[in-house]
């Protein structure tokens, strides 16, 4: 059976309306447009990936010859004569199911409405405070304060007040859209109004009390038929506003040594993790997950704490792309980062950066752009060896 991926990052904003037509900002529909083969990384050889631009083809052809990936192209008024596949969207959401069927895919290959409803369910920000609770029961311990679901604006204020500085969500993330950072407990008009107007699209804000962070990372999983497995790990850093920023690039072990070294009941605490995703979510999703994390600072023991649970992404994510990339690119032992780089005019000139220098398909120095470079392109995803 094929593998059919398709780059729709626009699913995040979709969820959030649960609608069954939706029309994307002009950023998600450039973005989709300009990283619509990111999903070569993270796909199996001899899968397809749904593109309508020619240079997207002609792009993919050019990483197979060097990475030897084996990914190729389909245009979706193709999908109608292929047979025996599955879909393997950037998330799933009512509209995506709404354009696929409108360009001849399989209705029996994709989930049902009622079935993307119970998905929308699961990408509700409030499943990670029961993810919290079963892995404290698992564990027998709490490893750190756990989420709390406000639905009045009085209530989230009080929070914001005692705690000072915490995080307050909105219900479905966002991409980091969805997060507003308080510092010192001031209750600003500002937030007031981002509050009411988050309640009445949403319903309830997610509140969060901040940790001194020390490192971001995830978890990426791969659930197929009731079971969860892990596929690798990342290591992240996020802006001030919360959005992906760039990620770390580096073979699995690698990754896992990083990790375990600031924690060592990390392992531990990922088995519990596996379990409750078997009870929680694989019985009902087939695909890429990523489960976010962090690790911070215990201040009253001087010691690292983590929260094994910031956020359950119910899709591929960016993590998923690094922690494919660095046993698919990388010569053995090197590091590098990975990042999406952005231009506000097509005549803007991109960076300059080092040319790679690649052997047996190997990255070993320097910079490649792992995404079409398209004149019109204002995104580009890059890959830059550490020196």
């Amino acid at each position: 059976m094929k593998t059919i991926y398709y780059f729709n990052p626009q699913n995040d904003l979709a969820l959030a309306t649960g609608g069954i037509n939706y029309v994307a900002p002009p950023f998600a529909i450039q973005m989709a447009h300009d990283l619509a083969v990111l999903p070569a990384f993270i796909a199996e050889p001899g899968s397809l990936i749904i593109t309508d631009d020619d240079l997207d083809a002609e792009w993919l052809e050019n990483l197979n010859a060097t990475f030897g990936l084996d990914v190729h192209a389909i245009n979706r008024n193709e999908l109608w004569h292929v047979s025996d596949y599955r879909i393997m969207p950037w998330g799933w959401c009512l509209d995506l199911r709404r354009r696929l069927v409108k360009w001849g895919a399989d209705r029996q290959q994709l989930p049902s409405k009622d079935e993307i409803y119970h998905l929308r369910g699961l990408s509700h920000r409030r499943i990670s405070i029961n993810m919290h609770l079963q892995l404290r029961q698992l564990l027998d311990k709490a490893l750190c304060p756990v989420p709390v679901e406000l639905a009045v604006p009085e209530e989230v204020r009080a929070f914001v007040a005692h705690y000072g500085e915490c995080y307050i969500k909105t219900p479905w993330s966002s991409s980091g859209r969805g997060i507003y950072h308080t510092i010192n407990g001031t209750w600003t008009p500002e937030l007031e109004q981002w509050c009411h107007g988050a309640l009445k699209r949403q319903g309830s804000l997610l509140c969060e009390v901040a940790l001194d962070k020390v490192l971001d990372f995830a978890v990426e999983f791969y659930a197929h038929n009731g079971k969860s497995n892990v596929r690798g790990y990342s290591i992240f850093n996020t802006d001030s506003h919360s959005q992906y920023d760039s990620g770390m690039v580096a073979q699995t072990d690698i990754l896992h040594q990083r990790i375990t070294a600031m924690c060592p009941e990390f392992d531990t605490i990922v088995n519990a993790l596996t379990q409750v995703l078997d009870m929680m979510v694989a019985p009902h999703y087939n695909g890429w997950l990523g489960v976010d994390m962090l690790l911070y600072n215990v201040q009253s023991a001087v010691s690292i704490g983590i929260n094994p649970c910031v956020e359950l992404n119910l899709r591929p994510t960016m993590g998923a792309v690094t922690c494919m990339l660095g046993d698919k690119l990388l010569a053995p032992g090197k590091t590098g980062m990975f990042r999406i780089e952005q231009r506000n005019s097509s005549s803007e000139p991109w960076p300059k950066h080092e040319t790679p220098v690649l052997d047996g398909g190997h990255m070993h120095s320097g910079t490649v752009c792992l995404t079409t470079p398209n004149p019109s392109s204002l995104y580009r995803a890059i890959l830059t060896i550490d020196r």
